[in-house]
């Protein structure tokens, strides 16, 4: 039995193959399937044959149920071949039935008269059962026949429509062409007016308008919406020691570490290496938890070229309805609020105050007055004098920015950053520059005394300042080697080319160039071997710390200034100490409260240095 069910597992396992060849019947197949029937059922006939002799009456009559239940289950199974169904049912049942009834015992000879009655019963149901499966297959072969008229008449209607719209196809196809390539110049415009090139997450327009819509939506449902202002730290270093290439690697991992946080169109890029994170149905716990964890996430090691760096971040967070529900103010509330952590301490998250809330309302009373503060004269310029530390001879004089708010001193500290930010430092710097150099222009007590001015990043990024600076001078009558504009590393930090193209030009007009705070930047070396400026400023904390490293330091500055051709000026002297060490460093310029504070012009004409006459030591 176990030979001849592997031989008919083999013959199932190879039939369906062979009948996907074509032009096969498979009558083969059917006659292979006929023989290992009758053998499996000659098989079962002969076990009761053989052991009948050892059978019991019970064991005898569980072969008889066995067998009869293997016949009547082929009566469906082996319907559709009327021949094959009786003689699998007469050679199973026939030997045990005949057993039975020539048997000595009567149970035995009643079981076997039953047999040849239930035989004589399948015999007669397989005609009807045979004649059901024929109808069966007939009706089938009838509907598929049926089907295939269908697809014949539907495949000859689809080629009349196909023929019929293959001018409509011709057509259409320059419509469509041109509809096509409309689209395609329509993402293209989506992409690059609401994402951001290099990132690919929104950009400033296109997150503030989504941003508007989240806090409508959270102010009519009285839901909670948190916004993540986030300021990448220590970014600067790396883009400024390793190139711009590495720096745009660096912000497309930081954006896509800050995207695994956000749900789709809820981050952005501000610009720079600023980042937005707009969270919806998010309490202030849960914000400062998802930005603790973005701090985390972004301070891990970034891979760069085989390179490893490293960077953190400071999050501002503002919540809406809570502290705004407008998306322009929930924005700047975010900002504030980053920029005082990251001023007290970076590389944490910090929640929108009340006490910031206040900051806001004064810094806003602050820049509404500033506004306003040219026209209603409340800005003045004092000037501190540069001594030479030779013969301490007044050098030159730095003009200072003062503004007089309604009876208050406002300290430059404040309203120059709320300036830079708001875009009146232009129209305040040009003011600056026309007054210092019209003052100096009339000082007959220093008529080749010059007169320093500060200039910011955002005043030389003006397409218009060298006009400005040109205007000054014509309309003071000042000759241009009398004035000195002291400039930042800061100014390098963006677009470097047009930075240098400006200070190229001023050089031309023969003024002269201050590096304000060296040493304090990450770049200063590289700055001053491409940049031929005519004076570096020692900063203050350098000097504060002369009697420890910074002197070290203000030596290694003197000789570089020197290699490089460039005079030094010393700021912060405070004392006599400081004075005489810097002195005998061999520093050029000296500047300073214990030399001269800050003064207004018109103490500056009846102001006696004090030093001209002191011998040194």
């Amino acid at each position: 039995m176990f030979t001849v069910l592997i031989l008919r597992l083999i013959d199932a396992l190879y039939w369906p193959k062979r009948l996907s060849v074509k032009n096969v019947t498979g009558s083969n197949s059917v006659k292979r399937f006929s023989v290992g029937l009758v053998l499996t059922a000659s098989i079962w006939s002969a076990l009761p044959i053989v052991i009948f002799e050892q059978m019991n009456l019970i064991e005898f009559t569980a072969m008889a149920v066995i067998i009869s239940a293997m016949a009547a289950g082929a009566q469906s199974m082996l319907s559709a071949n009327l021949l094959l169904c009786n003689s699998f049912t007469l050679i199973l049942l026939i030997p045990i039935s005949v057993l039975g009834i020539l048997s000595p015992e009567e149970h035995r000879q009643i079981l076997g008269y039953l047999g040849v009655v239930f035989t004589a019963k399948l015999f007669f149901s397989s005609f009807k059962t045979a004649r059901f499966t024929a109808e069966s297959i007939n009706v089938k072969n009838i509907k598929t026949s049926l089907a295939k008229q269908v697809k014949v008449e539907k495949e000859q209607l689809n080629k009349v429509n196909n023929e019929l719209s293959a001018a409509y196809d011709k057509l259409n196809a320059i419509n469509f062409n041109l509809e096509d390539e409309v689209n395609k110049r329509t993402e293209k415009i989506y992409q690059l007016s609401y994402l951001d090139p290099l990132t690919n997450l929104m950009n400033r327009k296109a997150f503030t308008q989504e941003l508007a819509k989240l806090t409508a939506r959270s102010a009519q449902s009285t839901s909670a919406l948190a916004l993540l202002f986030i300021d990448l730290d220590g970014f600067k270093k790396i883009n400024d020691t390793m190139g711009h290439q590495v720096g745009d690697s660096v912000l497309v991992e930081v954006a896509n570490r800050i995207k695994a946080f956000a749900d789709d169109n809820k981050s952005g890029r501000w610009g720079g290496d600023e980042f937005l994170v707009a969270l919806p149905y998010s309490d202030s716990k849960t914000a400062q938890a998802i930005a603790s964890a973005i701090i985390t996430s972004i301070s891990q090691a970034i891979q760069v070229n085989a390179n490893e760096l490293h960077l953190s971040a400071t999050i501002g967070i503002a919540m809406s309805p809570q502290h705004s529900t407008t998306a322009t103010e929930l924005i700047q509330l975010a900002d504030l609020a980053m920029c005082e952590q990251k001023r007290i301490d970076p590389r944490k998250a910090r929640l929108f105050s009340a006490e910031l809330q206040q900051k806001v309302v004064e810094s806003q009373a602050i820049l509404d007055g500033l506004q306003h503060s040219i026209l209603r004269r409340q800005l003045f310029l004092c000037y501190q004098p540069i001594q030479s530390a030779k013969d301490n001879t007044s050098w030159a004089f730095e003009a200072l920015l003062r503004w007089d708010f309604n009876g208050q001193l406002i300290g430059p500290d404040v309203f120059i950053p709320l300036a830079e930010k708001s875009g009146l430092i232009k129209e305040i710097g040009a003011w600056v520059l026309n007054r210092a150099c019209m003052d100096a222009s009339q000082w007959q007590h220093s008529q080749n005394t010059a007169v320093s001015v500060n200039v910011s990043v955002i005043q030389l990024m003006d397409n218009g300042f060298i006009r400005t600076l040109d205007n000054a001078l014509r309309s003071s009558g000042l000759a241009p080697n009398r004035l000195h504009l002291e400039i930042t590393e800061s100014i390098f930090v963006d677009n470097q080319s047009k930075i240098r193209q400006q200070l190229a030009a001023i050089q031309q007009r023969k003024v002269h160039l201050s590096m304000d705070d060296f040493g304090t930047g990450y770049s200063s070396l590289s700055q001053l071997q491409t940049l031929s400026v005519n004076y570096v400023k020692i900063d203050k904390s350098f000097v504060d710390n002369i009697e420890h490293n910074g002197e070290a330091i203000i030596r290694a500055t003197l000789f570089i200034a020197r290699e490089l051709n460039c005079q030094t000026i010393a700021e912060g002297v405070e004392s006599k100490e400081q004075m005489i060490a810097l002195t005998s460093m061999g520093v050029d310029f000296l500047q300073g409260y214990y030399l001269a504070k800050p003064m207004r012009n018109e103490v500056l004409i009846n102001w006696q240095n004090p030093f001209t006459d002191t011998t040194q030591t």
